[in-house]
């Protein structure tokens, strides 16, 4: 594919999420520029613009950072090099769809399958602090604003959470700073995906989704292939109105 009036090509992505981005399949792309890389959303969407896709993704991922110390797959840990302030300066779109294992983390449940160690409580929007929900939001978002301002910014509203108050929490804050947002849960502009908290949409609809999106329901309920390629279109869509 040539620019051809493209405005994603060739362009930086940072892409910070989870499972539910990184894909657990263990199915790979067969050609292009991510050949051998994980069939999934950040990839498929790279291969068809010619993106450089920074990962910052990884199975059990959270946004906030337990305070006890005990956990660090966190995009707000300090000592990792998936720490958010090192997502690279000239980055010309960052993602954030994270979510599902800060709502496992809320009371050391550890769904999924993931490390449950230390709490991550959902806070208040007011927060100012990496350890819990809403504070790593207002954190994070805050320097990224100020430190990568030309970046294109946009929220992935997290399906799989434990409950839908992590969902409306992610609403709240997209609506507080301005940034632009994508509900994975389904609404008006994006079809619903596998494990909705949006209790607009019916329970059948809801398990109707889970039965043809999920790897092997109900053992596991991560997306399949098939849901990360149906996504990948209307996420590359809104990554071009960002």
């Amino acid at each position: 594919m040539e620019y051809n009036g493209n405005v994603l090509y060739g362009k930086k992505w940072a892409v910070c999420g989870d499972s539910f981005t990184a894909g657990v399949t263990g199915t790979v792309l067969e050609e292009g520029m991510y050949r051998g890389c994980s069939y999934a959303y950040p990839y498929l969407i790279g291969n068809r613009n010619h993106m450089k896709i920074e990962c910052f993704f990884m199975g059990g991922r959270t946004l906030a950072l337990p305070e006890d110390g005990t956990f660090h797959n966190s995009l707000s840990d300090p000592s990792q090099e998936w720490y958010y302030r090192n997502i690279p300066e000239d980055a010309d779109y960052i993602t954030i769809y994270l979510g599902i294992n800060d709502s496992h983390h809320e009371h050391g449940k550890g769904g999924d399958g993931e490390d449950p160690r230390g709490i991550i409580p959902l806070g208040t929007i007011t927060d100012e602090i990496v350890h819990t929900y809403y504070g790593a939001w207002n954190v994070m978002l805050k320097w990224l604003i100020e430190n990568r301002p030309f970046a294109h910014l946009g929220i992935m509203v997290s399906n799989g959470c434990d409950r839908e108050a992590y969902r409306t929490a992610q609403i709240e804050i997209a609506q507080k700073y301005g940034i632009p947002y994508i509900d994975m849960n389904g609404d008006r502009f994006t079809p619903v995906m596998i494990r909705s908290k949006n209790p607009e949409i019916s329970e059948e609809v809801k398990h109707m989704v889970m039965l043809k999106q999920a790897v092997d329901y109900p053992a596991n309920t991560h997306p399949n292939d098939k849901a990360h390629e149906y996504e990948s279109y209307f996420i590359e869509d809104f990554l071009r109105r960002i």
